[in-house]
């Protein structure tokens, strides 16, 4: 398809480029012929202008003694001279520039056969054209004669239809280079268009190695292969996120596996020790029976948090959000855990009048998580912050230490990442959670951490007042 559609702009360019150039070679050559009509034009008025002056100082009585007269001029080749009375018709001109006397013909006056006559298919045309050009007969009466001054038809005739061949031969030329451009620049630009085609053509037999093209936008051609680049690029993309999708889901299920593989393998190991009637004191009945149940708990948390996390991954499933004082939320969220932690302190210290746009529910999960956080893993007092800055509404929870490795703090938020401290209970989702809840809510949170202890950061947009 390809290439009839080059062929098809090939000869398009071509005749467009050939109607140019011929274009260009006629006007250069009216041109010409326009420049050559002014120098006869000019020759014959000079010839009638000497012919008067020296007919002024001679005496002629007939047209046979201007005949006469006239030939002893210098006549160019151009031009004629036609002297008439009463019934006589003497005509004078050069046939050729090398005669070393001009033709004079001598006739009745309505006789015009001795006059030099143009021949050849091209006669007519060439005539009118001159005509058309400005090219006129002059005309004078000197004594009893009259004068007329005209140009030579057939040497005009002549002199023009000698380059006829070079202008037919400049035509022919004209077309070839046309073809020849045309050609070049249809390859040139077919080019993108090829080498898209050679690509798909590639992809549908099953390479899908993405092979840019080089291009110039300039041109439509050049904006689809700007277009098919831009492709390749979005399908590049694609492809590493879905490398990247897989590779999270595969560390997904191992860890997800993991997780509850534990309280599994327990559950399983006393259900077979209760089978087998090993356990008779009352006591360690109990014992076992609330061990499998906390196990159960712990998986039931677990598969719990792994729905939510789903189904807040849904596009379709958003947030009911409501404008909530955020202040007064955290202060009711934390009163409780610090009130049930009569060991460590808290500080709560909020504005008032900082509202946002949020699902109380979904935030829930974040003020709760972040406070256990602070309350397992960090120690001496815990700080909690509510305050606005332009149009953020910011929340911060802080401990006083130890800190998290600057190793787990780039991965706190993955999930299953429990790093270095796996002696404390959890299931490495809650920092998971929380980053979605916020993400939901169009906010942000950072961690900055440091022997002197960790402070999340949870940044949301503000509602104007």
């Amino acid at each position: 398809m390809n290439t009839r559609l080059a062929r098809r702009i090939q000869m398009l360019a071509a005749i467009e480029i050939s109607l140019v150039l011929a274009a260009v070679i006629f006007a250069g050559a009216f041109f010409a012929f326009g420049a050559y009509v002014r120098s006869v034009s000019n020759e014959l008025a000079g010839t009638l202008a000497q012919l008067q002056t020296s007919m002024t100082h001679a005496t002629l009585r007939d047209a046979r003694a201007g005949g006469t007269f006239a030939s002893a001029l210098l006549l160019g080749t151009s031009s004629e001279i036609i002297f008439l009375d009463a019934t006589t018709r003497v005509t004078v001109y050069r046939e050729h520039r090398n005669d070393s006397r001009p033709v004079v013909t001598v006739r009745p006056r309505g006789d015009l056969s001795g006059d030099p006559q143009a021949t050849g298919p091209l006669a007519r045309l060439i005539l009118g054209v001159a005509t058309a050009f400005g090219l006129q007969s002059l005309f004078a009466h000197v004594g009893s004669l009259y004068v007329v001054v005209r140009s030579n038809d057939a040497t005009l005739v002549r002199t023009v239809s000698s380059f006829t061949l070079p202008l037919l031969i400049a035509l022919i030329v004209a077309v070839a280079c046309a073809i020849l451009v045309a050609r070049a620049l249809t390859r040139q630009a077919m080019r993108p268009l090829d080498e898209v085609t050679s690509a798909l053509q590639r992809f549908a037999s099953g390479d899908l190695t993405p092979q840019p093209i080089a291009t110039d936008e300039r041109h439509e051609l050049g904006l689809l292969a700007s277009a098919y680049n831009g492709a390749i690029a979005q399908m590049q993309r694609a492809f590493g996120e879905r490398d990247r999708a897989n590779a999270s889901m595969r560390y997904f299920i191992a860890d997800a596996g993991h997780q509850l593989r534990t309280p599994l393998t327990v559950v399983q190991g006393f259900i077979a020790i209760l089978r087998r009637g090993g356990i008779e004191s009352p006591p360690d009945r109990d014992r076992i029976l609330d061990t499998m149940n906390d196990q159960s708990r712990i998986m039931g948390s677990l598969i719990d948090k792994l729905i939510l996390l789903e189904r807040w991954e849904s596009v379709e499933d958003g947030p009911s959000t409501a404008p909530i004082d955020v202040g007064r939320l955290v202060e009711d969220l934390i009163t409780p855990i610090a009130d049930s932690q009569p060991d460590r302190a808290f500080a709560i210290q909020t504005e008032p009048g900082v509202f946002v746009a949020i699902d109380p529910t979904e935030f829930g999960y974040v003020v709760t998580n972040l406070a256990d956080n602070a309350v397992k893993y960090g120690t001496g007092r815990i700080d909690v912050r509510v305050h606005a800055r332009n149009s953020s509404a910011i929340i911060e929870v802080a401990d006083q230490g130890p800190g998290i490795p600057s190793t787990d703090a780039k991965r706190v938020f993955d999930r299953f990442y429990r790093g270095t401290q796996r002696d404390v209970a959890g299931s490495g989702l809650g920092l998971a959670i929380v980053k979605r809840a916020v993400e939901r809510a169009h906010g942000t949170i950072e961690l900055d951490t440091s022997p002197r202890g960790s402070r999340f950061t949870v940044t949301l947009p503000r509602l104007s007042s």
